[in-house]
């Protein structure tokens, strides 16, 4: 998410504290995966690709459902109760 989000996987490699090339090898590495090219990539911008786009949006509903989920596991106030 941090390259779309970034509009460049250096933009994305210094938000992660990583390397563009580990960033890039990553990025290649999932799409190889999933067998579909998820960025657009040209020497100014990259931009996602509409699979990427899709992506992105299920993965952004997941990580929102994950933090939900454990909110409710904690309780309002982080304290554990119950028996």
């Amino acid at each position: 998410m941090a390259g779309a989000e970034n509009g460049g996987f250096a933009k994305a490699a210094v938000q992660l504290g990583s390397s563009p090339p580990a960033v890039t090898r990553l990025i290649a590495s999932l799409e190889a995966r999933l067998g579909v090219q998820l960025f657009n990539r040209t020497t100014r911008i990259v931009d996602l690709t509409e699979p990427g786009l899709r992506l992105i949006r299920r993965v952004r509903a997941l990580l929102l459902d994950l933090e939900d989920a454990e909110k409710e596991a904690i309780g309002e106030g982080g304290v554990i109760s119950g028996h």
